[in-house]
């Protein structure tokens, strides 16, 4: 027998059942109206977790996702750290992911900026912070269209404005490019963090420097750096990522002066610490063509003890080279053709004390043409006692001097001493003409103008003198002292008031056309002097004036009688004495101041007229 359902419980399934459908109705609308809200549940509770972390103030917005994709119009947020506060800005960040295999492929950003203020930690607060452990790049490759980075240090602001793709590599080694208008940064870290590659190119190509730095994750570590010497200096001076302050230091070096040196020098370091760089033992090398020209070995103890000792060995060529951008402008027409420079030095900076050192530099077998100046074999050294004093002992041996074609000079030697502008001078003598010319010692303020000296002739051979004044029809006999007052301003000599004093009696001889009937041109003919004087001035623009007093006779004029003669030489130098060779038009002067006034014949009757 079949029962069929009675009118009341068919009614109470029909109700049951449009009850269900309906809650499946609303749990569906619910649904879908959660999904379509999705991204702004997700982030109100994303934005309130960060809120529970170590970020300042996060904020986020425009969030969209799906399973493969996720967007945000903008996310910022700030950070304290050790070294200083960081404050991060992004914009348009899209993020690619694999839900199934829980992991983020991509991520790009189309502007980011960050900002850092690095302040240096308290050592004790550095010293107890615990390093955490080193994590792998949580995606497979970040992507920055526009990254802009400001570092506030204590050196000044550094900067870089550019773009960045970072990479995770194989064995999760991280791979990064950072990239502006003029340079090129490549940037290689090993998993853990134990080995690190910096490389930085020029723009559109050209090395500037590698560093390789190992076993960081250590407390033995060890750092190496490569680099073009010459692009090196250029990048501190023209990157924005090196400081303001030490940008500013490296932009007061003329590059255009010393490029032809160090274009083709090389630059190599190597570091290595046992204890985190409490202690640190580093050596630096400038090499060309595998040379090395300046060695440098420094050593640190409990990161305050700093002790540095150097080598310098180079031509004297390439060390002129170096420092020509320094010298003064008559400077650039000098020529070395041999010469070699050495030098040390050491250095010992204790805690919280002032350095102090010596240093020694050397030149030796120089030879150097300056002008119509020669030097030949010269040897100088610079010494520094100790470097607390800043005092510069300076000592010159130049076996020869060559001023002129036929002019030479022996024995130059010089010895001073430099400290605060000032120079004292021991003994500058130089053996010439036979005798010999010293400046007198005394102190020397460099920064006086016009700078005072005084020379003194001693010994000087008469002949030698009056030969060296090309002047076939002049000659004598006797020797000279002397005082030369100098005063020198700005490549410029200025003289006045000197006196030259015959020291014994000798022989004046003049043998050019004369007249035969004037008794002053007969007297000098052969004047066998007793005294002579002169007084001599010279002026920077070339005049001279050598006032000559002779007091002598000649056996065949007057029957030997005495004569004094007073002659007044006056003129301009020919570029010839300014470029170091003794020069004048005396026997014009002679002839002429003769012609005008005859000689005195002293106390002597005249003689009777002809019978």
């Amino acid at each position: 027998m079949t029962l069929s359902p009675t009118p009341k419980s068919a009614k109470r399934r029909g109700s049951w059942l449009r009850t269900a459908i309906a809650a499946l109705i609303a749990l569906l609308l619910l649904g879908l109206a959660v999904w379509w809200q999705r991204s702004i549940l997700v982030q109100w509770l994303l934005q309130h977790s960060l809120k529970q972390t170590a970020l300042i103030a996060p904020r986020l917005s425009g969030l969209a996702f799906d399973f493969k994709q996720a967007k945000l119009t903008e996310i910022s947020f700030g950070l304290a750290t050790l070294a200083g506060d960081l404050s991060v800005a992004m914009e348009d960040v899209t993020t690619d992911y694999d839900l199934e295999k829980k992991i983020v492929n991509t991520l790009s950003i189309a502007h980011a900026t960050l900002k850092f203020n690095y302040h240096p930690a308290d050592k004790t607060e550095t010293k107890n912070a615990t390093d955490s452990d080193a994590k792998r790049l949580p995606l497979d490759r970040l992507s920055i269209a526009k990254l802009d980075i400001d570092i506030d240090t204590p050196w000044g602001l550094s900067r870089f404005t550019g773009q960045a793709d970072i990479v995770r590599g194989a064995a999760d080694s991280i791979e990064a490019k950072f990239q502006d208008s003029q340079q090129s940064i490549w940037l290689e870290i090993e998993p853990g963090f134990s080995t690190a590659k910096l490389k930085v190119e020029r723009l559109p190509s050209g090395k500037i420097f590698e560093m390789n730095a190992k076993q960081l994750d250590q407390p033995a570590k060890q750092i190496s750096l490569n680099a073009n010497a010459l692009a090196l200096i250029e990048w501190f001076g023209s990157s924005l990522l090196i400081p303001e302050t030490l940008r500013a230091k490296t932009q007061t070096t003329d590059l255009a002066k010393i490029s032809p040196l160090l274009s083709a020098t090389q630059l190599s370091a190597n570091a290595q610490s046992p204890d985190n760089f409490a202690t640190l033992q580093a050596k630096a090398l400038l090499t060309r063509d595998k040379r090395a020209l300046l060695a440098i070995d420094l050593s640190m103890a409990n990161n305050q003890t700093i002790d540095t000792v150097g080598r310098l060995d180079m031509s004297a060529t390439e060390a002129f080279d170096l420092v020509k951008p320094w010298l003064p402008a008559m400077a650039a027409s000098w020529t070395l053709s041999n010469g070699k420079v050495q030098g040390n030095f050491n250095l010992h900076k204790p805690a919280d004390q002032d350095s102090s050192g010596t240093a020694q530099l050397k030149i030796s077998a120089l030879a150097l043409a300056a002008g119509a100046a020669q030097i030949e074999n010269g040897n100088i050294a610079l010494t520094i006692p100790e470097l607390a004093e800043r005092a510069i002992d300076l000592s010159a041996e130049i076996p020869t001097l060559g001023l002129g074609k036929e002019l030479v000079a022996r024995d130059l030697n010089v010895k001073a001493r430099y400290l605060d502008q000032e120079l004292t001078l021991d003994h500058a003598s130089l053996a010439i003409f036979d005798g010999t010319m010293e400046l007198m010692p005394g102190k020397i303020r460099l920064e006086q103008t016009p700078m005072l000296l005084t020379l003194r002739v001693h010994g000087v051979d008469l002949s030698q003198l009056l030969d060296s004044l090309h002047y076939p029809n002049i000659s004598g006999t006797g020797r000279i002292d002397g005082e030369l007052p100098l005063q020198l301003a700005a490549g410029t000599i200025d003289l006045q008031e000197g006196s030259l004093s015959g020291t014994r009696p000798g022989v004046l001889r003049y043998v050019g056309p004369a007249d035969s009937e004037n008794i002053a041109f007969k007297a000098l003919r052969n004047l066998v002097y007793q005294n002579l004087q002169a007084k001599v001035n010279y002026r920077p623009n070339g005049d001279y004036h050598l006032g000559l007093r002779l007091e002598g006779s000649n056996p065949e004029v007057l029957s030997g009688h005495p004569l004094a003669f007073n002659l007044n030489i006056s003129g301009q130098l020919p570029e010839l004495l300014r470029k170091g060779i003794l020069a004048g038009d005396f026997e014009r002067t002679i002839l002429e101041q003769a012609t005008a006034k005859p000689a005195n014949a002293k106390s002597s009757p005249k003689p009777p007229p002809p019978k």
